[in-house]
């Protein structure tokens, strides 16, 4: 398990998924792998999403090194 710290900037994190994770969401009309951002809508469907705790600004996710997953279709 992994905890990720992450900044808020208005309404969203300015803080990026790690290792690089991208997404494409077809229902939101987004077609090219997007780099995912800690928080986002996105991010909740990542593979390695696990929990989100607001009040700590923290993220945990289940990532190991050389896992499969870099890229994933959103919703």
């Amino acid at each position: 398990m992994e905890k990720i710290k992450y900044k808020i900037r208005l309404w969203r994190s300015t803080t990026p998924c790690p290792h690089g994770i991208t997404a494409e969401c077809h229902n939101a009309g987004i077609r090219k792998p997007r780099l995912v951002h800690v928080g986002s809508w996105m991010e909740s469907d990542c593979p390695h999403f696990v929990a989100d705790d607001a009040k700590r600004k923290e993220v945990t996710c289940n990532y190991t090194e050389g896992a499969l997953f870099s890229f994933y279709v959103s919703r």
